[in-house]
């Protein structure tokens, strides 16, 4: 059974189609008089035809010309109560409606009274508590309409419906009882109110509002009928904790002696494991910071190790990074060293096959310094209710590329930085001095010309040296940068660093596991207050 709808826009359009109709009416009425009259004063001689023309025309004219006017502007007037009406309508509607379902009958209950919504649970069988999904007017207020409550026994149907062509449709023909007015929502959308859309299946009526009900409802056989009012959407509690994790130097994963290990699955199995425990981690974004690779420009062979091991990320759909570490460009030859004869200053900027293997596949990637090059770009994504910045920068970077990176993240005020660059802390905790011989700028350079400077940025991530370390900076304008290094360069193990952020807390906890023989690694456990996420 389906109720007879009587769309309410249909009612708004025939309210300005009388107006319109009217201000027609006048200029139909004016033509009409001047179509006479012309037909008056051809038929007068010429001399007394011209003067009565030149009377006549000028006076009725501007009559023509003011009733176009008039039409538009009741069409413009129509429109303007209705962004009032709407803006005083969504101060009205401040009280909860609570949504329960009977299981069994699946029947289902709106009410501003929670003590009516708990009764019917104990009572009656609505036991499936639907929370809060929207908000409306517990009295007339200016914009807003009765939603009256209908009550089928046959069926044991409740249906909300605004319209009374529509209430008084249900009664006459299909046996519902008008149990009076349940609350006041609007009829017409307004910027702070969500259709509220209505469902039927069989002889049962259903109320959704979110996307996701929508679809579960669709999924299981129920039919949209109609929007039957505007309300205030609820909105969903926001989960302020999530968490990020950092791969470490993984270069003597991927195989990269003779002969070759082929039962060393480490890479992947640390990425497997992190697709697995995506929910549990409530993770949102995984970071590398470098030395994916020994001397995979060198032996194409590791990076195709690399790149299947991060596969699972890809398939589980969770937006990842890798930052370019000396190792995973032609700075570096068999065995680990610098080339012979070669200038390591060039050949650290140079990691084809780093960008091959890995292009396409930042899917959170918004620019990159030099275009189809990965080593200087950033990604954006939001967690926590707040917004975030991957910037992954090259190791011992160019102050050209600093000077794009400073451009980057001054316009982001509003998100929280996360650098990812290979070398950054020593195996101290000190920030380094050094450019390792062949870089450019030292990462005291960078701390000083970018990270420190900018009141966004949170936190640092790096590699390279030692096994692990953290420490706590303040930038110049107050705000805390906490900075991880985790290298490890294991030859049995596969660590990964996990990063507990609260938005809400403020805080920012961290640990470092190895899902490959279950090590946990509490001596570089850290625990970060104070972090005053920007919101």
């Amino acid at each position: 059974m389906a109720i007879a709808q009587f769309d309410h826009d249909d009612a708004a359009f025939v309210f300005t189609g009388v107006a319109v109709m009217s201000a027609m009416n006048a200029v139909r009425a004016v033509a009409r008089a001047l179509y006479c009259r012309a037909s008056e004063i051809a038929a007068m001689p010429a001399a007394s035809a011209h003067s009565q023309a030149a009377a006549v025309f000028p006076a009725v004219l501007p009559l023509v010309r003011c009733g176009a006017v008039a039409l538009a502007a009741v069409i413009a007037l129509r429109a303007a109560p209705v962004h009032a009406e709407a803006a005083s309508a969504c101060t009205a509607m401040t009280s909860p409606i609570y949504f329960r379902v009977n299981p069994t009958t699946q029947a289902s209950l709106l009410t501003r009274w929670q003590s009516e919504a708990i009764d019917a649970g104990t009572l009656y069988g609505f036991t499936e508590d639907h929370g809060v999904p929207f908000k409306a007017g517990v009295e007339p207020a200016s914009g807003l309409t009765a939603v009256h409550r209908l009550y089928n026994a046959s069926s044991h149907d409740f249906v909300w419906i605004a319209n009374p062509a529509e209430i008084a449709n249900a009664i006459a023909r299909y046996g519902y009882v008008d149990n009076g007015i349940g609350f006041y929502a609007s009829t017409t959308a307004a910027g702070c109110a969500q259709p509220v859309y209505r469902f039927r299946k069989n002889t049962l009526h259903r109320a959704a509002v979110s996307q996701a009900d929508r679809d579960a409802l669709t999924a299981a056989g129920w039919q949209q009928e109609t929007v039957s009012f505007y309300a205030v959407a609820e909105a969903a509690p926001v989960d302020t904790r999530f968490s990020i994790a950092i791969i470490p130097d993984s270069q003597l994963e991927v195989r990269p002696t003779l002969p070759r290990n082929l039962s060393d699955t480490r890479f992947r199995d640390r990425a497997q494991w992190l697709a697995d425990n995506r929910d549990a981690l409530d993770l949102r974004f995984v970071g590398h910071t470098g030395d994916v690779v020994n001397w995979g420009e060198r032996d194409e062979y590791q990076y195709q190790v690399a790149s299947d091991g991060a596969q699972p990320l890809d398939q589980a759909g969770i937006p990842f990074a890798f930052a370019v570490g000396n190792h995973d460009t032609r700075a570096v030859c068999p065995g680990g060293s610098a080339c012979p004869g070669e200038n390591a200053s060039v050949n650290v900027r140079f990691s084809p096959l780093f960008d091959q293997y890995f292009g396409g596949r930042f899917v959170d990637m918004q620019e990159q310094y030099e275009p189809g090059k990965l080593s200087n770009e950033y990604s954006l994504f939001d967690a926590g209710g707040v917004r975030w910045m991957v910037l992954t920068l090259e190791l011992w970077p160019r102050t050209a590329v600093i000077e794009w990176a400073k451009n980057v993240v001054a316009s982001h005020p509003g998100y929280n930085v996360i650098v990812m660059t290979h070398s950054y802390l020593d195996s101290d905790g000190s920030i380094w001095t050094s450019n390792g011989g062949y870089g450019s700028n030292s990462p005291k350079y960078l701390f000083d010309n970018l990270i420190k400077v900018y009141p966004n940025i949170r936190f640092v991530f790096s590699g390279h040296v030692g096994i692990a370390a953290s420490r706590l900076d303040t930038g110049v304008n107050g705000n805390r940068i906490a900075s991880f290094m985790q290298t490890f360069h294991s030859t049995t193990t596969n660590p990964v660093r996990i990063v507990e952020i609260d938005t809400a807390a403020n805080t920012a906890a961290t640990h470092i596991y190895a899902p490959h023989d279950d090590t946990h690694y509490p001596q570089y456990d850290a625990t970060v207050s104070g972090m005053d996420y920007v919101h």
